[in-house]
This record gives C-alpha cells, sequence and structure tokens, in this order.
C-alpha cells in the first residue's frame, strides 16, 4: 500500500499557506444574479429591445449574452441598436458604425440630450413603425438594455424632453427597472446596466465605465493603457503635461500641476490617476475606436447586408454632420478629405 499513498492529498502533512489577497467584487459589477433577473425581467416584458452602445467603443459595449438570448429565445421580438454619445467622436467614425451596424439590426445615432438632441425624431418615428407592426396591441413595450453608463436613463429622459429617469455620470445608478409612459401606443422601460459574465478584465470593467473609480483602491494600475488608447497630442492639450517618460511620471507632473500633494510635497499618484479616469469616463479625452477593416471595407458587402434587413423598419435620419462634437479632433482623425463621400451614402 505504500506505492498508493499521495503527500498531496494527506492531511496530516503541514503546509506553507499561501498568502491570497480578497477578491475585489467591484470588478463584477453588472454580474448579479439580481441585475441578471432584472435584465431577462425586461426582455420577456418588450416587444422591442434597444441595445444602447457607446459610440467610443461599440463593440465593447455589446452584450453578447442578451443578444444571444433574444436569437435563440425570443425571435419574435425586435432589436434596435442605438449609438449613444456619438457627440464624442468624429462624424466619419459614427458613420462608419452605423453602415456597420446596421447590417445586424436597426441602427440610430444619438446625442442624449434634453435641450440640444440628435437622433430623437429618428428614433421615435423608428418605434412608431415598430408599433404599426403590432397593430393588434393597444400599445407595445420597447425595453432599454446595455453595459453601465451608455445613458439609458439619459436618452429615455431625452425622448421624454424632461428629467424621468434619475441619471448620474457613474455606472450603477439604475437599481431596478421602471416603466415610462411615451405616448399612448408605446411604453418605456428603463433597465439596470448589466455586463456579459465573466467577459471583462479588471482593466476592462474600469475603462467600460463598469466600475465606480472612487472605489478603486489602486487607480493609477490603469492610467497605462489610458495612455496607450488616447494620442499624446489630446493628452498634453487636455493636461498641459508636454512629456513624460512613464505612467508613473505623468501622474507625478500632473499631481504636481493641480495640487494634489501628500505630506512631504510628495504629489499624490494615487488622487491624479483617479482624475484621470473620471475625465475618461466622462468623455472629457478623446478616444474612440474604428470598425474592423475600416480602411478596406467594401462598399458591396455594406449593400448587401442593407437589402438583407430591408424587410424591417429602417431609421431615417439626417446625416451625422449634423452632430455637434464635444472635441476639436485632429485633422487625420476628422477625415475632412473622405467625409464627402461617406456623407453622401448616409444622407
Amino acid at each position: 500500500r505504500a506505492g498508493e499513498y499521495d503527500e498531496r492529498v494527506d492531511s496530516n502533512v503541514e503546509r506553507a499557506v499561501e498568502p491570497v489577497g480578497p477578491r475585489n467584487y467591484i470588478f463584477d459589477a453588472g454580474q448579479s444574479r439580481r441585475i441578471r433577473a432584472e435584465l431577462f425581467k425586461v426582455i420577456d416584458s418588450s416587444d422591442v429591445v434597444v441595445e444602447v452602445l457607446d459610440a467610443r467603443d461599440p463593440l465593447g459595449t455589446r452584450a453578447p449574452h442578451a443578444e444571444e438570448f433574444l436569437r435563440r429565445e425570443a425571435k419574435h421580438k425586435h432589436l434596435v441598436f442605438v449609438l449613444n454619445k456619438c457627440d464624442l467622436v468624429p462624424s466619419r467614425v459614427t458613420a462608419a458604425w452605423l453602415k456597420l451596424l446596421s447590417r445586424e439590426a436597426p441602427t440610430v445615432a444619438f446625442h442624449a440630450s434634453i435641450t440640444n438632441p440628435f437622433g430623437k425624431g429618428a428614433l421615435i418615428n423608428l418605434l412608431r413603425q415598430f408599433a404599426k407592426l403590432h397593430a393588434d396591441k393597444k400599445q407595445i413595450s420597447v425595453g432599454f438594455i446595455g453595459y453601465p453608463n451608455v445613458g439609458k436613463s439619459s436618452i429615455i429622459n431625452t425622448l421624454k424632453k424632461k428629467k424621468v429617469c434619475k441619471v448620474a455620470p457613474i455606472p450603477g445608478e439604475t437599481k431596478v427597472w421602471q416603466y415610462i409612459t411615451l405616448m399612448k401606443s408605446i411604453y418605456l422601460i428603463d433597465c439596470p446596466g448589466t455586463v456579459q459574465p465573466s467577459g471583462n478584465s479588471e482593466e476592462d470593467a474600469v475603462l467600460k465605465g463598469v466600475v465606480r473609480i472612487e472605489q478603486l483602491r489602486h487607480a493609477a494600475d490603469f492610467v497605462e493603457e489610458v495612455l496607450r488608447r488616447v494620442k499624446p497630442e489630446y493628452v498634453r492639450r487636455t493636461y498641459d503635461v508636454q512629456a513624460w517618460d512613464s505612467p508613473t511620471d505623468f501622474l507625478e507632473q500632473y499631481g504636481r500641476r493641480i495640487g494634489k500633494l501628500l505630506k512631504g510635497g510628495e504629489p499624490d499618484i494615487n488622487a491624479a490617476a483617479k482624475l484621470v479616469l473620471h475625465d475618461w469616463q466622462r468623455g472629457r479625452l478623446p478616444y474612440f475606436t474604428l470598425p474592423p477593416d475600416f480602411a478596406h471595407r467594401a462598399d458591396a458587402a455594406a449593400e448587401e447586408g442593407a437589402a438583407a434587413a430591408s424587410a424591417l423598419p429602417t431609421p431615417k435620419q439626417p446625416g451625422v454632420r449634423g452632430i455637434v462634437t464635444a472635441h476639436k479632433f485632429l485633422p487625420e482623425d476628422e477625415g475632412e478629405e473622405e467625409e464627402g463621400g461617406e456623407e453622401g451614402e448616409e444622407e
């Protein structure tokens, strides 16, 4: 029996205990059982499901688990994409994402604002078209789903032209679903933000706006990725820091410039990092992602997708040049020499 002995399972053997830090549950925001129950409750109650995407990173803020559920269990429900925060990206990037996403579902470019919105008329007209498809019902329900902090409640407030949903520039402000009457035939349902289970690293969770910045213990760990994604010209313009050797060097210079100091005059790197991450989440730093194969995508593919989706109601909205952007972008980001051709197609 000596040959059967396994020291690894012998409880009498003393072993060194490896120190394991406590798991930080703030990175699991939007994945709780309660939130998932709220999400599927909204989907079950809706005739039309509006998935709100952040125009800066539409693919990164999609909810594939919800889309898969719709394809598998609720094929009779209609899916609509709303590309919110279009004022934070160049108009040619918005046009490119509209062309790509419209191949999968009706897509509307949107800027949520009670006083100066963009895309409001197009979205309302699209919802009216869906209401006509359900002529057998007195009213239809439209559920708004998506990542935390993409602007679901802000869109509903824009459609209602008044504040009916509580909003804040931080994730997790909406706790439970709520019904709002848009008009006699259309009801809106606001849903808490939901995140793809186990689909994000800690870095993704912070930069996609899932985590509240004030809860981070080591905010400086996430600034390196911000500096990698944002062009140096935009960083210099925003923070008046002209050159840096490392993320730590950048935070030290920025901390000294704004007076965030510890005892002894040392810069408070963590406090400076939290301010940078707040600026990132609130759209003060110019940043956007381009559609896959943006420069070489063939027009034929877009036309084929448009023909396939022609059976569904399609949004009619003015060209994306009507969006007043919040940033002054570099000429290569604006793509002024290319924009004329794309705009003609968008019209």
